[in-house]
Formats: C-alpha cells, sequence, structure tokens
C-alpha cells in the first residue's frame, strides 16, 4: 500500500469518526456540537489505539474555508472597536507575562513537576515553540503536547457550555449567512487568500491559511465590493473537519499517559483560565469592549479554535483573532528569554556536555 493510498484511508476514516461524533453530539443537541462532537470521537478513536490523521492540505483547505466564514461576518463595528483595543492589549500583555511565572509557582506545588517544565506547560499557546525549547532544555517532550491537548480539548467543550449555562443562545456550528455571496467572488476569495497565505507564513505568522482566509473576507466586505457569506453545508463541513483535526493531538496517546498528566492539564486550565478572567474584567472596564470578546480574546485556547467559538457566540472576529496573534507575539518573546536565561544558568552548574531529552 502506498503512503498515498495509506494517508487518503486515515484522512477517510478520521472524517467518517469525526462526522459520527458530531451526529450522536447533535442529537443530545451538545452546544457546537459540530466542532465538539467530533474532537471527542477522534480523540476517544486515538486513545484506543486508532491513528486518526488529517493531511497538511485536507487541514488547510478547512481552515480557508473557515476563514473566508469568519471573515464575512467582520462588520464596520469592528473598525470602530479597534480604537479602544490599546487598552485591552496592554492587559493581556501582562497576562501573557503572568501565566506562565504563576504556574512555575503553583503546579510544582500540587505536582511533581519541574519548575522549568511547569513554566513551559503553563504557556497559553505556542506549542511548537514550547517543544522546541523543551528539548533544548533538555525536558520532557511528550508532556507538553499532552498538556496543550488537555488545554485545547478542555476549552473546546466548556466554552460553549459555560456560555449556555450564561444564556447565550449557542447553535451546532458557526452562524449561518443570510445571503449566499456569489460563486465568481467565492472563487475570487479563495484565489487572492491562496497568494496571501504563502506571504503571511514568510513573516511567521501562525495559522497563517486561517488568518488569509479572514482578512480576504473581511476586506471585500469592508470595502463593499460584495455581501454574504459562503454555502452553510461549507462552513459546516469545515467545522466537521477542525473538531477531527483537534481530536488528532490524542493520536498515538495512551490512557496512562492522559491519567498522569490529566491532574496537570486541568490545574493549568484553571488557572490560565482564572487569570484571564481576572485581567478581562478590568480590561472590559478600561475599554468599553464586550465582556464576552475580551473574554474569549483573552482565553488560553488555541488560536483557531477560539476565532471559531468567537464568533459562533457572537463575539467581533476580528478583536478576536488579533488578540490571539498579539498574545501569541508577546509569548514567543516571554518563553525564548526564559529558556535563555535557563539555558545559561545551566551552563554555569554544569560541565556543556548535552544530555538526553527525557521521553516523558
Amino acid at each position: 500500500m502506498t503512503a498515498l493510498t495509506l494517508g487518503l484511508r486515515q484522512n477517510l476514516l478520521t472524517l467518517a469518526l469525526g462526522s459520527c461524533g458530531a451526529l450522536i453530539a447533535a442529537l443530545f443537541h451538545m452546544p457546537m456540537a459540530l466542532l465538539a462532537g467530533p474532537a471527542i470521537a477522534v480523540s476517544l478513536a486515538g486513545l484506543f489505539g486508532l491513528s486518526p490523521q488529517i493531511s497538511p492540505v485536507l487541514r488547510d483547505g478547512g481552515f480557508l474555508i473557515v476563514g473566508l466564514s469568519i471573515g464575512s461576518m467582520v462588520g464596520p463595528d469592528s473598525i470602530d472597536a479597534m480604537l479602544r483595543w490599546p487598552v485591552a492589549f496592554g492587559l493581556l500583555a501582562a497576562l501573557t507575562l503572568i501565566t506562565p511565572w504563576a504556574g512555575r509557582w503553583l503546579i510544582p506545588r500540587l505536582l511533581p513537576i519541574d519548575r522549568d517544565e511547569a513554566f513551559l506547560a503553563s504557556a497559553p499557546g505556542h506549542l511548537s515553540l514550547v517543544v522546541a525549547l523543551a528539548d533544548s532544555l533538555h525536558l520532557s517532550l511528550t508532556r507538553p503536547v499532552v498538556l496543550a491537548s488537555i488545554r485545547l480539548m478542555a476549552l473546546t467543550l466548556l466554552v460553549p457550555l459555560a456560555a449556555t449555562l450564561a444564556g447565550i443562545e449557542v447553535g451546532l456550528g458557526l452562524p449561518q449567512a443570510q445571503i449566499v455571496t456569489p460563486a465568481t467572488w467565492i472563487l475570487g476569495q479563495f484565489v487572492a487568500a491562496l497568494v496571501l497565505a504563502p506571504l503571511l507564513k514568510r513573516v511567521k505568522l501562525p495559522a497563517h491559511v486561517l488568518i488569509a482566509g479572514i482578512v480576504v473576507a473581511a476586506t471585500t466586505h469592508l470595502g463593499g465590493w460584495t455581501s454574504g457569506g459562503l454555502p452553510g453545508w461549507a462552513s459546516q463541513a469545515a467545522l466537521i473537519l477542525m473538531g477531527s483535526l483537534i481530536g488528532t493531538r490524542f493520536g498515538g496517546m495512551g490512557w496512562c499517559d492522559l491519567r498522569r498528566s490529566l491532574a496537570a492539564g486541568l490545574a493549568i486550565v484553571g488557572l490560565a483560565t482564572g487569570l484571564a478572567v481576572l485581567a478581562a474584567l478590568p480590561a472590559t472596564f478600561l475599554s468599553g469592549l464586550p465582556l464576552l470578546d475580551v473574554l474569549l480574546g483573552f482565553s488560553p485556547g488555541g488560536l483557531e479554535t477560539m476565532i471559531i467559538l468567537g464568533v459562533a457566540l457572537g463575539a467581533d472576529p476580528s478583536f478576536v483573532a488579533a488578540a490571539h496573534l498579539f498574545r501569541l507575539s508577546v509569548l514567543a518573546v516571554v518563553l525564548t528569554l526564559y529558556a535563555t536565561d535557563v539555558a545559561r544558568r545551566a551552563a554555569g552548574k554544569s560541565d556543556g556536555q548535552r544530555q538526553t531529552p527525557e521521553a516523558d
């Protein structure tokens, strides 16, 4: 069996599992069923020994569709709100700095985790950078991935549930566009986003395909060139793909790995979420932005997931996207400076010989 055939079969299996999960979640009227249901189904398959997989091409296609759907919802109110963003972003920068330091202090007091490992594991995002820095510091390579997966899954499930309990109407998926954009404009948006995405990747922008879709769709709508959004079936199918992608985080992870790290993961979720709420309250008061927008922008979830949840809950997608991109920029500086300091201190205590990174 060729690698192409194997990859195709794994993609189809993952999407079939995700679709079944979406159907079951919808039957139980779960909030954001088309995202949460696939995430649960695919993650369980991974924990039971299957190898769910979404290929990069299919993943980027889903990101592009979701980005165009979200960008079509950006309106003139977003431009007016941008004048109030700097106040919120100042508090967001402080939150991004405080969160890993709070994790470094708290988590080792609750669980047998090294303080440097706790600092990296408490970072609200930038998993690839966290893993790279953990490798350079000879720390666990598996634990950051496991803890990030727990954090992402917990927020994917809990944010819609919390919104429902707070009285916010949460549907099964993304809001439906009242008007469907003409096919020629949809094709033009796809082409423009495909041209823009590599440029965003070259400047190291996270989720460059998703952001390209948002920017292109938002620009065409704010410019008054077109209106409406993608057909409902396209955006909802892409949402199932995104949920399935979240679930693949647990592929290759055993129940033993999950049990060992579950307490630490939930502790980090509670800590980061609590700090986000404490920072969001004064940010809302000082900036005049809606509390829901600020909470979702300050949330320690994944960039793509929180943007999707923000749209589903009625928040301003432009603010939520900008807040998470800003947070990741600040976090990159914080993590790099911390790792540099740790490496410098370690060099003064050892003979400089490289150790083998831990496997778990």
